[in-house]
């Protein structure tokens, strides 16, 4: 693999574990950075440091949250350099830079503009959002999908990369083993949601609190219910779900077969 550094983002959060990791990977003459991160003018100084005067070639961005693209267009016009991501950025997009060959890959369901970045001939794969290095990531309600995250799992999976570089917290050195537990996770997710809705319908702030219990805190409630959310409506999709309105507000209960 070639030379990759990291600069971590000064946006620490609930979210964002430590903050967001901008890569900045060594192209030979020039340097790609991946997810320039927050329009944050400390951000951008650290990251000029980091690159010590090297000419970066091209800003790729996995996606459009503000955590990770609002500083592209800055860091790309003091270096005039152009930025990528989707959707002018398509699945299956080879990015030329240096020395090196990038392979955009859309892999929706964290949201859905996601892109991953693969490196074949180092098996290793930023991947964003979709796969963190600690935790479990979002599946953001509305714009994000649960059949089109575990569709984008197994992707990943088929694919058989040795390392994964994730848009949040270390590096992943065992990227088989952490792809199939995010898989794992994420369908035992919806065996409890189906287990929860045996025991009763609810709205989808109750069945939050009754899954994950009623003490994360507001911000950390807010992402469980998105989460959920996404659940109840891949579920729905498939006819497991039927969703009736009560007073103004979804009430989610098993189909009856």
């Amino acid at each position: 693999m070639p030379a990759v550094r990291r600069v971590v983002a000064p946006n620490p959060g609930p979210y964002t574990g430590p903050g967001t990791n901008t890569w900045l990977v060594d192209a030979g003459p020039v340097i790609v950075v991946i997810d320039p991160g927050p329009d944050d003018d400390e951000h951008l100084a650290a990251i000029n440091r980091a690159l010590g005067g090297a000419t970066v070639a091209v800003v790729l961005v996995t996606h459009s949250h503000p955590d990770h693209l609002p500083l592209a267009e800055r860091l790309a016009a003091a270096h005039r350099a152009s930025v990528r991501r989707f959707p002018e950025l398509a699945d299956g997009d080879v990015v030329r830079a240096g020395t090196i060959n990038i392979t955009a890959l859309h892999t929706p369901g964290h949201s859905a503009d996601h892109l991953s970045f693969w490196f074949p001939a180092e098996r290793a794969v930023f991947t964003g959002d979709l796969v963190l290095g600690r935790g479990s990531s979002m599946v953001t309600y509305p714009e994000g999908d649960v059949a089109a995250y575990i569709r984008s799992l197994d992707r990943l999976i088929a694919l058989d990369p040795q390392v994964l570089y994730p848009g949040h917290w270390d590096l992943v050195s065992d990227a088989p083993a952490k792809l199939h537990e995010y898989r794992a996770h994420r369908l035992d997710r919806e065996a409890q949601v189906r287990s929860e809705l045996g025991r009763g319908s609810g709205t989808a702030r109750e069945l939050t609190e009754r899954v994950y219990g009623p003490d994360l805190g507001d911000e950390l409630m807010q992402a469980a219910e998105m989460t959920m959310r996404a659940h109840l409506q891949k579920l729905a999709d498939e006819g497991a779900v039927r969703i009736r309105p009560v007073r103004g507000e979804d009430v989610f209960e098993l189909s009856v077969t």
